[in-house]
């Protein structure tokens, strides 16, 4: 009896990591963003300087994809894995429209 109760109590902490999951990945995102275009930091002035910023961005992006699934995967949780693959795949397309909707706007 004592042995499955753990397991249920991992059960029910699964939920609750997936949610956190969920919510440190779309700020990561949101960050490097930010990061990426000049919002958060020194902004890009040159060429040069943009593709930098792009591409340490997006380095950190799937170094930070990478390692979360890894861990979340050898730690035996499956649905903060789900919860992790899915939000850094959508979250950048959804800020990206977003961004999109909100320079539109002030055209």
């Amino acid at each position: 009896m004592s042995a499955i109760r753990p397991r249920g109590q991992a059960k029910l902490a699964g939920g609750h990591v997936a949610a956190i999951v969920v919510l440190v990945d779309l700020l990561v995102c949101a960050v490097l963003l930010l990061a990426s275009v000049g919002v958060i930091g020194t902004e890009p002035t040159t060429r040069a300087e943009e593709t930098a910023a792009w591409q340490s961005a997006g380095q950190l992006y799937f170094g930070w994809l990478v390692v979360g699934a890894t861990s979340l995967a050898l730690l035996r949780m499956p649905k903060a894995l789900l919860a992790h693959v899915s939000t850094m795949l959508l979250s950048p397309i959804a800020l990206f429209v977003l961004l999109l909707l909100l320079s539109s706007g002030r055209g």
